[in-house]
């Protein structure tokens, strides 16, 4: 069942990509490859982005939800698109208000502008031999 009626959007395109200053954020580069569910129905997308495997949990969480992603393989870095808008409003570091009112709480997440719009973005550091975890709430 919905929990709600609220519709919140997020961003076409890819969520991971690789950040480039001054340049648009790409629109392909993210490969789909399915997705997983728990027993409880949490669903678990699955992506790849060049050597880098990807998972993405959705999962409820008090007036909203949280996005655990992780990331395994690969080396440099890649960039998370968590939200796009004109303007971000903060309350405290980390938390990050957009013109749609949604809250998103991603403590190393940073602001870009590009043209007339801003993008909420949250770089991810990847380990070769290693898992790398980023997590934020999206709150409505």
């Amino acid at each position: 069942k919905p929990l709600g009626t609220d519709i919140i959007k997020l961003p076409p395109g890819p969520t991971v990509a690789v950040f480039e200053k001054g340049k648009p954020w790409p629109k392909d580069g993210l490969q789909f490859s399915g997705y997983r569910l728990a027993k409880d129905g949490t669903p678990t997308f699955l992506y790849r982005h060049g050597k880098t495997k990807i998972t993405d949990t959705l999962t409820p969480s008090g007036k909203g939800l949280r996005r655990r992603m992780e990331f395994t393989g690969g080396q440099g870095e890649l960039a998370v698109l968590l939200a796009v808008g004109e303007n971000f409003r903060t309350k405290e570091v980390g938390v990050w208000i957009t013109d749609q009112q949604l809250t998103i709480i991603a403590p190393t997440a940073r602001v870009r502008s590009i043209g007339e719009q801003s993008e909420l973005l949250a770089p991810v550091k990847l380990k070769a031999n290693g898992k790398t975890i980023l997590e934020v709430e999206l709150q409505w």
